[in-house]
């Protein structure tokens, strides 16, 4: 019984979060050999005054770029 966390910054959409998960649970699959029904992803938003890296909160940081959509995998 995988269970895989993910903390990410706040803001991704659910169509983001369903890919990840889709995704995420194929590639445990694959390498496991276990059911898909059997494998766990947790997704965490955290906000980026919650997130340091280096000592600097990651609000303080110059933002991040925007994000470019990509096609799902087949």
């Amino acid at each position: 019984m995988p269970v895989v966390t993910v903390d990410w910054w706040s803001g991704f959409g659910t169509q983001e979060r369903r890919e990840l998960a889709r995704r995420i649970t194929a590639s445990v699959v694959a390498v496991t050999g276990c059911r898909p029904d059997s494998v766990t992803v947790i997704i965490r938003d955290v906000e980026r005054d919650h997130w340091a890296r280096g000592g600097t909160l990651s609000s303080d940081r110059a933002a991040p770029p925007a994000r470019t959509p990509r096609p799902p995998l087949p």
